[in-house]
């Protein structure tokens, strides 16, 4: 294992950091946001952060060797790992500085749950919360859902040497994103493009709608990244504005879709994109779902039916594409609608996007394998291959497949099973393991749209901030830092 290697890259990441945080600390001088008793100014703390990890990645990058260019597999795993973690804590210290979150487990829990667009807050009361952090906590989201080792391969090329398992590694599905360009750099370049275009897109027709410049880009930076992040309590229910829903649920759709497809848009190769199993599939969820709440919705609670799609058709995408803005406490909602949510949450939106959750691609190819066991017991010497769009899969690939589904559900039952031990309520428990692993956010009971993470132990907090992580990296990545073989020569 090449440790030199492996912080030099990390270095390099935090200086890129160090730059970026000093958007924040501009917006903190623009609002002149005040201290909390007893606490630096936000402008201040963003300042320390921004030295902080300037200077850290200072000395790892040039006290270090490089070697990316001899990068094996699993170092690049090791990378994106060690990157994660560290990024979050400097991430963390401006939620710590200002006073915002008193006890660290908190500043990283918020910390972590923006890079990894889960959109789990412990913030009791977002709308007192100092305009540099809010516009923070969504500029994690946004910097985390294409990803900041991504967004390095695109300004830093040479960092693209040999780095495809960095690619990899990190990028949601990573395995089954196509190259779009033959160099990696350019791949990483179209992709963040797409991404940029998307945003300002958003910014731009929340602001023709009347929505303010501030939160306009703040909401922009959650929905792109699917995260969920809002600088207000109510989410978008503040604005109970239905342009302005109209408008995220568009977003939030495209977030949940492969940004190989968005390519293929751009390209004007709608043949291609229509064609495509996992986008068909994620259509065609979402429309049943709504269909399915808007009816419920309209019998249980003698909604119009228009007032009930509305409800259905924004909050069922949000959780769809693992977004988590919401603008009804689906926790009221009758139980048979509340495990729709539960079941669609799990599944997610398309690999290559920057939805969380399992993605539609696997779910496809869990449902072949059984299809493939079903006929094998009436051909036993039959060989069936998994294919997708006429596609043969390696059965490696297959086996990857199967082996992080009993991984998601297993640790989904350790994390139930933990949170349940420390006397969080059964439904509580369950839903905030689910919610976390899987990058989604609201949950069910004290963890609802309504409310928050705060009241759960510091313990639960620690082991629901290694879910987000291993949710947002796919489990295989976090759990290779932990075997010893992973660290032999």
């Amino acid at each position: 294992m090449n440790l030199k290697a492996i912080f030099n890259v990390v270095g390099i990441l935090l200086i890129l950091l160090s730059g970026i945080l000093l958007v924040p600390l501009a917006i903190s001088l623009f609002y002149a946001d005040p201290a909390l008793p007893d606490h630096p100014t936000p402008l201040n703390a963003f300042l320390t952060s921004c030295i902080s990890s300037g200077v850290t990645g200072l000395l790892l990058w040039r006290l270090l060797p490089s070697g990316i260019e001899k990068l094996r597999e699993r170092e690049g795993f090791v990378i994106v790992g060690v990157a994660w973690i560290t990024i979050t804590f400097f991430g963390a210290l401006p939620f710590y500085l200002t006073g915002v979150c008193p006890e660290f487990v908190d500043a990283y829990f918020e910390s972590m749950s923006g890079f990894t667009t889960t959109g789990a807050s412990i913030l009791t009361h977002i709308d007192a919360v100092p305009h540099g952090i809010l516009f923070w906590r969504n500029m994690m989201q946004w910097l985390g859902g294409m990803g900041i080792i991504i967004l390095s391969l695109a300004i830093f090329p040479a960092l693209g040497i040999g780095s495809f398992q960095l690619f990899k590694a990190e990028i949601p599905g990573g395995a089954t994103v196509e190259r779009m360009k033959p160099r990696l750099a350019e791949t990483a370049k179209v992709l963040w493009k797409t991404y940029l275009v998307l945003t300002l897109a958003e910014i731009a027709l929340l602001k023709v709608g009347g929505m303010g410049l501030f939160d306009a880009v703040c909401h922009t930076f959650s929905t792109v990244a699917t995260g969920g992040f809002s600088p207000h309590q109510a989410s978008v229910g503040h604005f109970n504005n239905l342009y302005f829903e109209t408008v995220i649920i568009l977003f939030m759709f495209l977030g949940g879709m492969n940004f190989a497809l968005h390519y293929h848009l751009i390209q004007g190769n709608l043949k291609v994109v229509f064609q495509n199993p996992e986008f068909r599939f994620y259509v065609t969820m979402i429309v049943i779902a709504v269909a399915v709440t808007t009816l419920g919705l309209a019998y249980a609670n003698g909604d119009t039916l228009e007032h009930a799609f509305r409800r259905a058709a924004f909050n069922v995408v949000s959780i769809n594409s693992t977004t988590g803005y919401a603008t009804d406490d689906f926790n009221l909602w009758p139980d048979y609608l509340r495990i729709l949510m539960v079941i669609i949450m799990m599944v997610g939106g398309c690999s290559g996007s920057t939805s969380g959750s399992f993605k539609i691609i696997r779910v496809i190819i869990l449902f072949k394998v059984i299809l493939r066991e079903l006929q094998k017991l009436i051909h036993p010497r039959s060989v069936v291959s998994i294919k997708v769009g006429q596609k043969p899969l390696p059965p490696d690939y297959v086996m990857n497949v199967v082996a992080l589904s009993g991984l998601f559900l297993g640790l989904t039952g350790v994390g139930f099973i933990a949170l349940a031990f420390m006397g969080v309520d059964l439904t509580t428990a369950f839903s905030a393991s689910i919610a976390c692993l899987f990058n989604i956010g609201p949950g069910m009971g004290n963890v609802g749209p309504a409310a928050d993470y705060a009241g759960l132990p510091e313990g639960g907090k620690w082991i629901l901030i290694l879910w987000m992580l291993m949710g947002r990296l796919e489990v295989f990545g976090i759990l290779l830092l932990f075997l010893p073989m992973t660290w032999r020569k």
